[in-house]
């Protein structure tokens, strides 16, 4: 089996350091513009991607929509690749996440954010996503969060959910990451990330 994982992460949701996250928001002008660039970009592609794999959170869903209407395709949603904490209206701002950097307490597999999850589930949920879309075959382009991301990452690894964090990383909106998973004749499973986080296809590019 040889599996291309493409994967992005949504544009633009956040209007401000006021903001609060939620999976309600949807995306801001920008973000709107980078979902049809990236849109545009994937249809690009050589070959292009034949499915479409979505998180259930607007901001995800507008993203994906732009993604499927310059492929299409129809949209796959997955509610396992839902945002870590995604469960409850975040207690911090824009302003204060940035500040206090509350995830960098989050590292342990026991410890939770606000709505009650664990880290360690976190990454169990989105490895069982990565798992069966990988199974599904095909070319899937998934549309989902940082967070996901690094779980979809972590899955092609092989790094237990129950393993403590093992490494870090930020992608930006709309960006695009390249992870090739495959099985060899030994029956053995190996990663091959080609592209972490390109945003060279964006108009303008944010973090956040």
């Amino acid at each position: 089996m040889h599996t291309p994982l493409l994967l992005a992460r949504h544009g633009q949701a956040t209007s401000g350091p006021d903001h609060r996250w939620d999976a309600s928001d949807p995306l801001t002008e920008i973000g709107l513009a980078q979902a049809r660039e990236l849109g545009i970009a994937v249809a690009a592609r050589e070959p292009r991607p034949d499915r479409i794999v979505a998180s259930p959170a607007v901001r995800a869903q507008q993203t994906a929509q732009a993604c499927a209407d310059a492929l299409g395709l129809p949209i796959e949603t997955d509610a396992r690749l839902m945002e870590f904490g995604s469960g409850a209206l975040s207690p911090f701002t824009l302003a204060e996440m940035i500040e206090s950097a509350p995830y960098d307490d989050i590292w342990h597999p026991d410890d939770a954010a606000w709505d009650g999850e664990t880290i360690g589930a976190f990454y169990g949920r989105t490895g069982e996503a990565a798992e069966a879309i990988w199974r599904t075959g095909g070319r899937p382009l998934v549309v989902s969060h940082v967070g996901t991301i690094q779980g979809l990452l972590r899955w092609s690894m092989r790094i237990p959910p129950d393993a403590p964090d093992s490494f870090s990383l930020f992608v930006g909106n709309a960006s695009l990451t390249d992870v090739v998973v495959r099985v060899d004749r030994h029956d053995r499973r190996r990663a091959d990330l080609q592209r972490l986080g390109a945003t060279d296809h964006l108009t303008t590019a944010t973090e956040i």
